[in-house]
């Protein structure tokens, strides 16, 4: 049996609201669009946090009673997540009927609102959503109950696991009773964690709960081991402290929606958190002490509604003001006044509301599942039975890649193994263009082949994460090149730039590695120069925006886009000046005239969402990319006469 002394009293907790606080501040800043790019990961400092409070709870238990209440575990559960949640979701799904786009982002928060009811709006996200760094991701207004999904679907399986263990190690050792669960949960962790490196392939990827499950068990092992970290020195706590705050603000700062993950990049927020953790355990020092301040616990009190109200705030300030910086942060400070409200009428009520009873268990289950569950389905069903038959959607830019692979004779199997995307030739034999980069790449490929029929053209592309998945992928994508004596020239087409601002660390080295290497082997490389990023969806440009937002968005003034266009041309000035074989495909404006940028023309639509064109539009870009760059037309030419 488990020693009440071995757990921290909760008056020593208030550390941890000061962390929670941390965590929930970053994820805002960082979707506010503010420079902290690393800050969604302040997701995994909350699962941390989660399963070492959730584990002390339940050891305590365990060492007063000899036992573990599920019913009682779980009712506590219900009452700390579902009231607020329920009203969230209630208040964003009547919210999306209002300002969002009917097709596509009404249609998703509906049934992510549902997914987000029953527990599992991790897989409804992955199935519907996708990428979370995607395009689609960001007009989900229910996005971030992914995490909320996650955390509920570990606790089903973690109350009976550790009771196991607790039991059977009781039974082995009167010693060590412990020595069990840190045996099978460490194990568990490590296959976990081992998970990490399927990626994207593995059930779910990001949204996983199998490749998320060891961030919440190093919180579990180190609840297990605090009596032990407590008998360590002062001095040693305090250095870990240090050590943990600096790891989890490298976090922040140096990952990137561009950095795979989660991987072993999420080794420094979960690192970093248990540490501080650690710190906390010895009661003192400067850390602890600010971490512990009334403000900060404050906010760490709020930090769960917090995290509920300020997405949906943000996705819906967007959808009214698309072209603004300023409405995403004013947005996400506006969300602390419903958060509070929530906090204070919502969860602390229901917190200390005794659920005894069937009775009254099925009235708290009514309260919870019933009126966002009603407000989703009939907002579906209105959805369903009146819009969608109304509109055409968008051609899909999936359905158009699933239909040029078919057509496209298959690359070698190394290729085809790191390709996510399209990998091929347009002919059988060798071919002496090659495009080469992302979903970008993709789409622009139709122009190049209906400009040049008669060539052989050569792609290789992965989706994500870019470049090519890592530096190996770079690497491998070289090693094709060298091979392959016939390749001439290499064009690299792929997404550039978010939000003006200048490529990130691990963007520009691998792209700076693939301009160096196809050079060094003596052939060229042009790396074009993206098209105009829209920061509304397509549906806002083929019919009406919503209820409230009327009409539609299919031009803007040229303006807007010009500081990324700006940002592109020096990031691609500095890679590949002073190379004679490097250089630049100019088509950024060619979907622009002298003072707006368009997405639609008379001849039918250039976007098939907010940054891919369609075919038309791979077209105009591919006119303009041989009309600025004679080398490249060159090329074409030249391929097209073999």
């Amino acid at each position: 049996m488990t020693s009440s002394v071995d757990t921290p009293a909760a008056g020593r907790l208030r550390d941890l609201q000061g962390l929670r606080a941390v965590a929930v501040l970053a994820v805002m800043v960082t979707h506010a669009g503010l420079p902290v790019p690393g800050g969604f990961t302040g997701v995994d400092v909350f699962f941390v946090i989660s399963g070492f409070i959730i584990t002390l709870m339940l050891l305590r238990e365990h060492a007063t009673t000899g036992t573990i209440s599920f019913r009682r575990f779980y009712i506590r559960r219900l009452k700390r997540l579902g009231p607020a949640l329920a009203v969230t979701s209630t208040v964003t799904v009547v919210l999306s009927l209002l300002f969002l786009s009917p097709l596509g982002p009404q249609e998703t928060a509906f049934k992510t609102a549902l997914g987000a009811t029953v527990g599992v709006a991790n897989w409804v996200i992955a199935d519907h959503t996708g990428d979370y760094f995607g395009t689609a991701a960001e007009r989900n207004p229910m996005l971030h109950t992914w995490s909320l999904s996650v955390e509920e679907q570990f606790y089903v399986v973690l109350p009976a696991l550790l009771l196991f263990s607790l039991v059977l190690g009781g039974r082995l050792s009167r010693r060590w009773p412990k020595a069990v669960p840190l045996l099978l949960l460490g194990t568990l962790a490590l296959a976990s964690l081992a998970s990490v490196r399927m990626g994207t392939n593995f059930p779910l990827g990001y949204y996983g709960p199998v490749t998320r499950a060891w961030e919440f068990l190093a919180g579990c092992l180190l609840a297990l081991g605090i009596g032990l970290v407590q008998r360590l020195p002062s001095l040693v706590l305090r250095a870990a402290g240090v050590i943990g705050a600096g790891l989890m603000v490298w976090g922040f700062m140096a990952i990137t929606p561009e950095t795979p993950f989660p991987g072993k990049w999420a080794l420094l927020p979960v690192v970093g958190t248990a540490l501080l953790i650690l710190a906390g355990r010895d009661g003192g020092g400067p850390l602890t002490a600010i971490l512990s301040s009334r403000p900060m616990v404050a906010i760490g009190d709020w930090s769960y509604s917090l995290y509920l109200w300020h997405w949906p705030f943000i996705v819906v300030a967007k959808a009214i003001w698309p072209f603004s910086a300023a409405a995403p942060v004013i947005a996400a400070a506006a969300a602390i006044l419903p958060a509070y409200v929530s906090f204070r009428f919502i969860e602390e009520p229901f917190r200390a509301l005794r659920v005894e009873g069937v009775r009254r268990v099925i009235s708290t289950l009514g309260v919870v599942l019933i009126p966002p569950t009603a407000m989703a389905v009939s907002a579906s069903l209105v959805f369903a039975a009146v819009i969608a038959p109304s509109v055409e959607r968008p051609r899909d830019l999936d359905e158009d890649v699933e239909e040029r692979s078919s057509e496209l004779v298959p690359c070698d199997p190394d290729m085809a193994d790191l390709s996510n995307g399209l990998c091929g030739t347009t002919k059988p034999g060798a071919a002496s263009v090659l495009i080469i980069g992302d979903s970008h790449a993709e789409a622009l490929f139709p122009g190049f082949v209906s400009l040049y029929p008669d060539a052989n053209i050569g792609i290789i592309t992965v989706r994500s994460p870019k470049p090519f998945a890592s530096m190996e992928g770079v690497e491998r994508v070289l090693r094709h090149v060298e091979a392959r004596p016939e390749i001439e020239t290499v064009v690299y087409v792929r997404h550039l730039v978010r939000d003006g601002r200048a490529l990130s660390a691990a963007e520009e080295a691998g792209m700076r590695r693939t301009v160096e290497g196809i050079t060094a082997l003596g052939r060229r490389i042009l790396v074009a120069d993206d098209s105009p990023q829209w920061p509304t969806d397509m549906y806002s440009c083929t019919h009406r925006r919503s209820l409230i937002l009327g009409g539609t968005v299919c031009d803007w003034d040229r303006s807007y886009f010009e500081p990324r266009k700006v940002a592109i041309r020096e990031a691609l000035e500095d890679m590949t000046g002073g190379r004679e074989l490097a250089g630049i495909v100019s088509m950024h404006t060619a979907l622009c005239d002298e003072t707006r940028c368009y997405r639609d023309s008379p001849e039918g639509l250039l976007y098939s969402d907010d940054d891919h064109v369609t075919e038309l539009g791979a077209r105009l870009l591919a006119e303009r990319a041989v009309e600025t760059t004679p080398v490249l037309r060159a090329a074409l030419e030249d391929a097209a006469s073999r």
